[in-house]
C-alpha cells in the first residue's frame, strides 16, 4: 500500500528537505505526496505533522458533511471544502475525488451521486490509513 504514495516510495520527509529524489514521476493522482507537503510547510517537518494531523482529526467530520447535506448545494461546498484541505496537504486523490462530488449538480441522478461519494469515501479512509501510518511508525519513513 505505501507503494501509493507517488513520488516518494523511500524517501522520508528528511531526505525531501534534504534535495534527494528517487526519480519516480506522477502516473495518478497521489494518495500523500510529501514533496508537495514539505513545499507547503516550507520543510518544517513539525509543522508538516501538525498539518496531517488537523486533517486527520478533520476529514471525516467534512466527509460526513458531504454525505448527510441536503441539497446540491450543499453538499458541493461540503467537498469543496475537503477538496481544498486535501490539496493543501497533498492528499491528491482525495482532492481529486473530493471534485467529482464538487462537481455534481441539482439534476445528477442518485446513482451518480452514490457512485462519487463511495469514490470520495474510499479515497478519504485510503489516505486516512496512509498519514496515520506516516505519522505513527518512523520505520516506514513517516515525518
Amino acid at each position: 500500500m505505501f507503494g501509493a504514495v507517488t513520488g516518494t516510495d523511500d524517501l522520508t520527509a528528511r531526505d525531501l528537505l534534504a534535495g534527494q529524489d528517487n526519480g519516480s514521476t506522477l502516473e495518478a493522482p497521489a494518495i500523500l505526496d510529501l514533496r508537495h507537503l514539505t513545499a507547503q510547510t516550507m520543510g518544517d517537518v513539525d509543522l508538516a505533522r501538525d498539518v496531517l494531523g488537523m486533517f486527520l482529526e478533520q476529514s471525516n467530520d467534512v466527509l460526513r458533511s458531504v454525505r448527510d447535506a441536503v441539497d446540491g448545494r450543499s453538499r458541493s461546498d461540503a467537498a469543496h471544502l475537503l477538496k481544498g484541505s486535501a490539496s493543501a496537504v497533498g492528499a491528491f486523490m482525495v482532492a481529486r475525488q473530493a471534485g467529482a462530488v464538487e462537481a455534481l449538480d441539482d439534476t445528477a441522478d442518485e446513482e451518480e451521486v452514490l457512485e462519487a461519494l463511495a469514490g470520495l469515501h474510499a479515497a478519504v479512509a485510503e489516505a486516512r490509513t496512509v498519514i496515520a501510518a506516516r505519522l505513527h511508525d518512523r520505520r516506514i519513513g513517516g515525518l
